[in-house]
């Protein structure tokens, strides 16, 4: 599966997807992050400014994000506005 993120909230959605698809809990990748369950947490409802920031950026340069599977193999083609509206 993969996630095209938008905004600081879809990032959050994409990252607490990709965690259970991989059977993490929360605790488990705050633990593999160094980090407490409350900063996953926070990640994932959007709540982080900096990325939240970084994300308009990019999306006021009319650029998406997308987060693929590192298994996964990927094609770019450049079309209109309207094509690729998948996920």
């Amino acid at each position: 599966m993969w996630y095209r993120v938008r905004g600081a909230a879809g990032l959050g959605e994409a990252l607490a997807a990709a965690r259970g698809t991989s059977g993490l809990t929360q605790e488990q990748l705050a633990n593999r992050l160094r980090v407490d369950r409350t900063t996953v947490l926070a990640m994932e409802a959007g709540r982080n400014p900096a990325l939240g920031r970084l994300v308009r950026a990019f999306s006021l340069l009319g650029y998406d994000l997308v987060a693929v599977p590192r298994t996964a193999t990927v094609r770019v083609e450049e079309g209109s506005a309207a094509d690729g509206e998948s996920p």
